[in-house]
């Protein structure tokens, strides 16, 4: 059989799809360091000075800070069991109230015997203990900022970002830009993040800093996987969200940097990011709009229809934000043929009238639906 374009676009997201990871056991250790997620990477990749932290750190981190915390420690542990990685509400819930006293251990003991296995030294030990234990003196407040950021109604208080760079470059200068990193990544207006008012050494230090934020984020864009995982995985409003998110982050790396190297690597990216929107969309338009519509029943099965309403919403959201990072002429054309085949005198014999008009209003608007209303008289 014949493949045509859609299919070209659809096979290596589905294989991308297969490789990602379910979500994953909730340990001690996961919960500590989830905050510092997107500062971890392979040991090999870590040298001394780098703004990231080296994989092989964290069991003996976390397992150093459990046994100091005794029973306080037992009882998150047992919190956890049956939980997965997917459990964003306890992990903010616990997380909230472990972070804070984490850091203040990593901050003021001495490497534990099992530091020895990582085999980074123990002079390097300090360095690390230290920007960790910064950065998790810091982590709640920066957890509740990604949560405001993430419903889109609260901007974030330039006065709460301010106080924490400013905390950050005096508790730490190494831990600034993993936290510049870890905001712009998690939350809106960039601008935000310079002081109100710097001194030219703050200011200095302050472009130092976003300049290895930005290579740090980046590099995780660059990546193999790094923003089409984000966009493949998940439902379609998972999908949209990610696209937004990624979208937002690209715009402003690309406000805070004037380097043209950054700036081709961004506009790399946000090719990428416009491949990756449409063929997410035309799996889903596939594979949970199109293909259920061909296997309604007569009448349709009671859960069927809102299943392929809430597939259609997904499509349109998603579409809005593939048409901010590309060309919209794509979307309005699989929309409009989506419409056409819910419209068809096949799908009359499927669907009721209403579900036909609902299904028309959420793909491409309600002068469409109206239209079709006229028709159907």
């Amino acid at each position: 059989m014949r493949r045509g374009p859609a299919d070209l676009l659809i096979e290596p997201l589905r294989r991308r799809l297969a490789r990602l990871r379910p979500p994953r056991p909730l340990r001690f250790g996961r919960l500590l360091f989830h905050p510092l997620d997107l500062l971890v990477v392979p040991t090999a990749r870590w040298r001394p000075g780098q703004p990231v932290i080296p994989r092989t750190a964290l069991t003996p981190l976390a397992e150093h800070v459990r046994m100091t915390m005794g029973a306080a420690g037992a009882a998150i542990e047992k919190e956890l069991a049956g939980r997965t990685t997917d459990d964003g509400e306890l992990i903010s819930e616990l997380g909230r109230s472990l972070w804070p006293g984490a850091g203040a251990i990593l901050a003021d003991t001495a490497a534990p015997r099992t530091w020895t296995t990582t085999r980074l030294g123990h002079r390097n030990y300090r360095r690390l203990a230290g920007v960790v234990a910064s950065l998790l003196a810091e982590a709640a407040i920066v957890d509740t900022l990604r949560a405001e950021a993430a419903t889109g109604l609260l901007q974030p208080d330039p006065e709460v970002i301010n106080g924490i760079l400013r905390r950050m470059s005096r508790a730490d200068d190494a831990a600034l830009p993993m936290m510049i990193a870890l905001l712009l990544d998690g939350v809106s207006d960039a601008a935000a993040l310079l002081p109100s008012r710097p001194t030219r050494h703050e200011a200095s230090a302050m472009q130092a800093s976003i300049a290895e934020a930005s290579d740090l984020l980046l590099w995780h864009l660059d990546r193999e996987e790094g923003a089409e995982t984000r966009v493949a995985a998940g439902t379609l409003a998972d999908a949209s969200a990610a696209v937004k998110r990624i979208a937002a982050l690209l715009q402003q790396l690309d406000a805070v940097n004037v380097d043209p190297k950054r700036r081709d690597r961004l506009r790399a990216v946000r090719q990428r990011l416009d491949a990756d929107c449409k063929a997410r969309f035309v799996s889903g338009l596939q594979d949970e709009l199109l293909s259920p519509l061909q296997h309604v029943g007569v009448p349709p099965e009671p859960a069927r229809i809102p299943a392929i309403e809430s597939a259609a919403r997904g499509l349109r959201r998603l579409a809005v934000e593939g048409r901010a990072v590309g060309s919209g002429a794509t979307y309005r054309l699989l929309l409009d043929k989506a419409a056409t085949v819910i419209k068809s005198a096949a799908m009359r014999d499927r669907l009721a009238a209403v579900d036909q008009l609902r299904l028309v209003e959420i793909l491409i608007g309600s002068d469409a639906a109206l239209a079709l209303l006229e028709q159907q008289r």
